[in-house]
């Protein structure tokens, strides 16, 4: 029977006999055996030694190139070629290497043919390069292309996206409800469930219509099932399910947390973990150590409040309205940070986990004692003294954690990457300690369908996939793959 599988160095002289035997020049041992440190090299073998092997070397992101496929005589018309084939192609996709290209003889009609099999085509041709004897190279390529529709109704936004590979967005449509939760001082629950449902069927024509994909087109439905508010989770979930049943196309469940994270990955293209990431919303403020695009570990987060809670409730008793973020920041820019003394509280034992809560008790206090002695104080150093102290939590505590975990890179996610202090000492500290820092644009900070479509993509890659029985949550860990999460028992 015949087996493939990742190469190990023992296998480095049978795969150099067949290097020798079938390819004109050959490789040196040496040569094969510096493929090992940064290639994917596959082999064939029945037990009584190697048959055959492969070697995938990626060359960006989401490029490879495939530069051998070699069987030895004796094991040729086995279907072994085709094994390797589909070994290699198989790890291209589960590491969203999208575009594989490769060279071969002109003359070489057999393997050709296979490469043709396994969706190659011609795109090019190098004349006389090959040597004994002279004759072209056939350039061949293989592009794999996944559009997917992205539902995201975690909060009150409705948001429909269509997304391509995961890093291209090829239309957006977001309804908020901002307008309507204001009255209110915050979100009512009711209220944004029953708006998902009156807008989320049109935004996703609109959608479609502007990406200027048909929906036979797609190739899956990605959703958020957790975390949120579970009666706006469930609309975008159920209707997930509708279209993805309807169109007979996988359905693809993505933690909200996991999107923000992704949303880095439309604004840096070239990004690719591992990485550090901090996540810092109204509802998640969490240090992620991002090892692999669906593998990731949680190694600090706050013990209580959010980071975007004490914004939004420092807003609120500011007079400054809902959403208030966006309006705390502009205040805080004409403040003295000094004149308040704020909290920063440190977690014992726990250097990377935060807290906010009395943060944000500090501040509301602040101003229900001045407003009961009927006294004044500066509203714009309140917002900046709370703006420095939220700053004062997070950027250390990030630094220090990648510097500890021995990453080069650091993103940034969620509503609060968007407020201008933090993002300007993010970039202060970074460009002091040598670190690239990737900081999304504002309009991915939000919640947002998009981000949902980019790390759709590479859990559909990754073979997540749920059935009818999807249901949605108020809380998950975003450390648990949604397979891992069903294994022991979160998800039933």
């Amino acid at each position: 029977m015949i087996e493939v599988s990742r190469a190990t160095v023992d296998a480095l002289p049978g795969i150099a006999e067949i290097e020798r035997a079938s390819i004109t020049p050959p490789w040196s041992q040496s040569a094969l055996a510096d493929e090992f440190l940064r290639s994917f090299i596959a082999v064939a073998s029945d037990g009584g030694g190697v048959l055959g092997f492969c070697v995938l070397r990626r060359v960006s992101v989401d490029e490879a190139e495939l530069f051998r496929i070699a069987v030895c005589p004796a094991a040729r018309r086995r279907g072994v070629g085709d094994m390797l084939m589909q070994a290699a192609l198989k790890f291209a996709c589960k590491n969203a290497l999208t575009t594989v290209y490769l060279e071969v003889r002109e003359s070489n009609a057999a393997a050709i043919s296979l490469y043709e099999k396994h969706g190659f085509a011609k795109t090019g041709l190098r004349k006389n390069y090959y040597d004994d004897p002279a004759e072209g190279a056939v350039i061949m390529t293989r592009r794999t292309f996944v559009t997917i529709l992205a539902i995201e109704t975690s909060c009150d936004e409705t948001a429909v996206a269509v997304t391509k590979n995961g890093r291209e967005v090829l239309a957006e449509e977001i309804f908020s409800q901002a307008d309507k939760h204001a009255l209110y001082g915050g979100v009512v629950p009711e209220i944004a469930s029953r708006n998902h449902a009156a807008v989320i069927g049109r935004l996703t024509e609109s959608a479609l219509q502007k990406a200027g994909v048909a929906k036979n087109e797609l190739d899956a439905v990605a959703v958020t099932y957790a975390p949120g508010l579970i009666g706006a989770l469930l609309v975008g979930v159920n209707f997930a399910k509708g279209l993805a049943l309807a169109l007979g196309i996988p359905l693809v469940p993505v933690h909200h947390i996991r999107g923000h994270i992704a949303a880095n990955y439309i604004a840096d293209r070239d990004l690719e973990p591992p990485f550090l990431c901090l996540i810092a919303s109204g509802g998640n403020t969490l240090i992620a150590d991002v090892r692999g695009y669906t593998d990731i570990s949680i190694i600090g987060k706050t013990r209580d409040d959010a980071a975007g809670e004490c914004f939004d409730k420092a807003a609120r008793v500011l007079g400054l309205g809902y959403p208030g973020g966006a309006a705390l920041d502009k205040l805080a820019q004409s403040g003295d940070e000094t004149l308040f003394n704020l909290p920063r509280p440190v977690i014992d034992g726990a250097p990377y986990d935060m807290s906010f809560s009395g943060l944000k008790t500090a501040v509301v206090n602040i101003v229900h004692n001045a407003e009961q002695r009927g006294g004044e104080f500066c509203k714009a150093s309140l917002a900046a003294s709370l703006t420095a102290a939220v700053s004062d939590i997070l950027v250390p505590r990030v630094m220090a954690a990648a510097a500890e975990f021995c990453h080069d890179k650091i993103a940034i996610a969620g509503g609060v990457a968007a407020n201008s202090r933090i993002r300007a000492e993010f970039v202060r500290a970074a460009e002091a300690e040598g670190k690239t820092l990737i900081i999304p644009p504002l309009e991915l900070c939000g919640d947002n369908a998009a981000m949902i479509g980019a790390q759709g993509f590479y859990e559909y890659l990754a073979g997540t996939r749920a059935g009818m029985d999807l249901n949605a949550y108020a809380t998950m860990d975003a450390d648990l793959t949604y397979e891992a999460a069903a294994g022991n028992g979160r998800i039933v």
